[in-house]
């Protein structure tokens, strides 16, 4: 179980997220519904680790997220460009975390080529399914998906949904996915949390 208990996030001196709590089961993909600017981006960042928040709690089987090491919690931001490294290749970074064969490259629609290129010499939907597959390491227990296919076209983000559902089931694995479509969000999600 991902718990989050009573989480309060501040960002700018200001208040995003107050007494925020959400439980997600193994293998519940779990969509969440916010408008513009509230704070969705930061929620994630925190869930993930890569930022601190103020109060709260976030527990992975009862147990706090590592502060050193793999992190089973794992974000895909909706600028994932952000995250690569520019002087290294996107293979290089991909295999920091796990080794994908060419069948899980072919599932994700991602040519091996452009493992061999920096990030720079690739479009922002390329880097998306890199950064998507990177993310799917094997020790990944919870992901956290921001507008994770918004740069790609419906044909392919539908390949990609699917199978982030086939993953969902079979390992399985918790998905949090934010994202302004509400009908996506109806179409992959197990449940939906409607933010007002």
């Amino acid at each position: 179980m991902f718990r989050i208990s009573g989480l309060c996030i501040e960002q700018d001196k200001r208040q995003l997220w107050h007494n925020f709590s959400l439980n997600v089961s193994r293998g519940e993909r779990v969509g969440i519904s916010a408008p513009s600017g509230y704070g969705k981006t930061t929620l994630g960042r925190v869930l993930a680790g890569w930022q601190p928040y103020q109060q709260g709690s976030i527990t992975l089987d009862d147990a706090a997220l590592p502060l050193s090491g793999y992190c089973p919690v794992q974000l895909v931001p909706q600028h994932p460009e952000l995250t690569f490294n520019p002087y290294r290749t996107t293979g290089q970074a991909l295999r920091d975390a796990w080794n994908p064969d060419a069948e899980q490259l072919a599932r994700f629609h991602v040519k091996a080529e452009w493992l061999t290129r920096k990030p720079n010499q690739l479009s922002g939907g390329e880097l998306a399914r890199i950064a998507l597959l990177r993310a799917l390491d094997p020790r990944t227990r919870v992901l956290i998906a921001d507008e994770v296919t918004a740069q790609l076209d419906p044909h392919i983000q539908r390949d990609i949904w699917q199978q982030l559902i086939v993953e969902s089931q079979q390992r399985p694995l918790s998905i949090i996915i934010f994202s302004h479509q509400r009908a996506l969000l109806e179409q992959v999600c197990t449940r939906i949390e409607v933010i007002a």
